[in-house]
């Protein structure tokens, strides 16, 4: 099964986006959802920027070899 292009990193985003939230909720600062969605959608964006990529897990059919037993 394949996922349209973007959702993990959009997943990604949103999960950062509500963690901020949450934390600063804990301090006492009501951060707006949609700012909360910039941070994460920003944090995503410097993750790539550094050379990372962000994709879905690799599935059983698309598995790599094992490098401690290099065919």
């Amino acid at each position: 099964m394949s996922r349209p292009l973007g959702v993990v990193p959009d997943a990604v985003a949103a999960v950062i986006a509500a963690t901020v939230q949450r934390e600063l909720l804990a301090l006492g600062v009501d951060l707006p959802e949609r700012v909360a969605l910039v941070v994460g959608t920003e944090a995503v964006a410097e993750v790539r920027r550094e050379g990372w990529h962000i994709a879905s897990p690799i599935t059983a059919a698309e598995s790599r070899p094992s490098p401690r037993n290099p065919e």
